[in-house]
């Protein structure tokens, strides 16, 4: 009886020893297993790290060109900025590397974007939206128009605060500029699939999930080439520049004295006086006005309008008409918005950064017009300089410049920039995505996003 409680007891001890030795080793594997875990996961933190780091390093290596062009103030190439932040579109830091990179007509190209290379939504007209691709209806039309007009008046086919106010999540319209091109999803008709085609993410590039078919989200034509819908044609972020080609703020020429407009525009005081005095008829144009009309006309005109004499009006007709670099200087140092405003107004398009599909979605520039100063564009390795050089592209009159100077400018200031940071270990990536705005210096980060 003895022997075998004693048997028995010994065979629960080896069995207690066996679970003890089991339960240990589970333990330390667990213990492994999480040393292991937290161990991977501090590597990915650490490659997160590196690669945030140099994104935001190419951020600001791109921020660093921008400054040094704008404040050299040598407009002479009007593709100097995208140069030069173009040489710092690759470079490595401590570990990572980074690219930043665009897509231009369909294909993936090194360098920043120009915010102004497309149509900025706040300025299109009716006309405009109508012209693009996908195709616009004219209830989305009156939409979009409503959305950022500063009323509550809906146009016949729009929406107000009333279409809004009524929706499962009631929202209401901004009533003032688009901010982002996300926001025009917001709007009453818009598809989101029409804003972004193919690039869902809004980063300008086609990512391996935008190439593959119907594999994954979203749908896509596996063609190689990044259709990106209305996202590839419209801009928010665009801004006027505030400055003339000197480097010198645009001058307001419906406040500015004779001596201010002889010195800037090299006028004689003839000259100078006939622009003031018809910019204070209170019937003036602007400066298309001085575009289509030769300015003894205008002279003339604005004494007629005043009540002046024979005399009198046969003198303001011999003022001296502008010269092509007189009106060149007029166009592109004057303004007639006050200085406080234009760091605010939206751009024109730029037609040194625009493709000929985009110039072609203006309706007012007739296609054989921009097939022409595209050509014009090509034959200029340092583009246009000033918007009067148009005058150079065949079937271009003064009268037709008139109105493509209010659509066109040769310069922008605002830049986006896509850029990736990789770490060299582990191949993380992180992405970001920063709207520079160099109106005025040091330069300035719109927006940034990071993926």
């Amino acid at each position: 009886m003895n022997a075998t409680l004693l048997r028995g007891r010994r065979g629960f001890a080896t069995l207690m020893v066996f679970l003890v030795i089991i339960f240990g080793a589970m333990v330390v594997s667990m213990v492994q297993s999480a040393s292991y875990a937290q161990a991977a996961a501090g590597r990915e933190a650490l490659a997160r790290v590196r690669a945030h780091w140099a994104a935001r390093a190419g951020i600001e290596a791109a921020i660093a060109r921008l400054e040094a062009v704008r404040e050299d103030d040598d407009d002479s190439d009007a593709y100097r900025t995208l140069n030069e932040m173009t040489q710092v579109a690759d470079g490595e830091l401590a570990g990572a590397s980074w690219s930043v990179r665009t897509t231009d007509d369909g294909r993936e190209v090194a360098g920043p974007s120009d915010a102004a290379s497309k149509i900025n939504i706040n300025l299109a007209t009716a006309d405009q939206l109508r012209s693009v691709e996908p195709f616009m209806a004219d209830d989305v039309i009156d939409a979009i128009q409503d959305w950022r007009d500063g009323d509550d008046d809906a146009l016949p086919q729009g929406a107000e605060s009333g279409y809004y106010g009524g929706l499962q999540y009631p929202a209401g319209p901004r009533n003032g500029s688009f901010r982002t091109l996300a926001e025009l999803e917001l709007v009453a008709g818009v598809d989101a699939d029409d804003v972004r085609g193919e690039d869902w993410n809004l980063n300008g590039l086609l990512d391996p999930n935008e190439d593959d078919g119907d594999e994954s989200f979203p749908p896509d034509n596996a063609d190689g080439r990044l259709d990106r819908g209305w996202s590839g044609i419209f801009s928010t972020m665009s801004v006027e520049d505030s400055k003339g080609r000197s480097g010198e703020p645009k001058l307001d020429i419906t406040a500015a004295e004779e001596g201010e407009i002889q010195q800037r525009f090299k006028v004689s005081a003839d000259q100078a006086k006939a622009i003031r005095d018809y910019m204070q008829s209170g019937q003036s144009g602007g400066i298309p006005d001085f575009i289509r009309n030769n300015l003894s006309d205008l002279a003339r005109l604005t004494v007629q309008r005043r009540g002046g004499t024979r005399q009198e009006i046969q003198q303001a007709g011999r003022t001296q008409n502008l010269s092509r670099e007189q009106l060149g200087a007029l166009i592109d140092e004057g303004t007639t918005i006050p200085a406080e405003v234009l760091q605010f107004v939206p751009s024109r398009l730029n037609v040194n950064t625009a493709n000929v599909k985009t110039l072609e979605y203006l309706p007012e520039i007739e296609p054989e017009v921009a097939d022409s100063i595209i050509a014009e564009r090509s034959s200029k390795p340092q583009g246009f300089a000033s918007v009067a050089e148009l005058l150079d592209v065949p079937g271009m009159t003064r009268q037709s410049l008139s109105i493509v100077a209010q659509l066109l400018c040769t310069r922008s200031n605002v830049y986006v920039v896509t850029c990736k940071g990789v770490d060299e270990r582990t191949g993380l990536e992180v992405e970001m995505i920063a709207t520079l705005d160099a109106s005025s210096l040091p330069a300035v980060i719109r927006e940034i996003r990071v993926r």
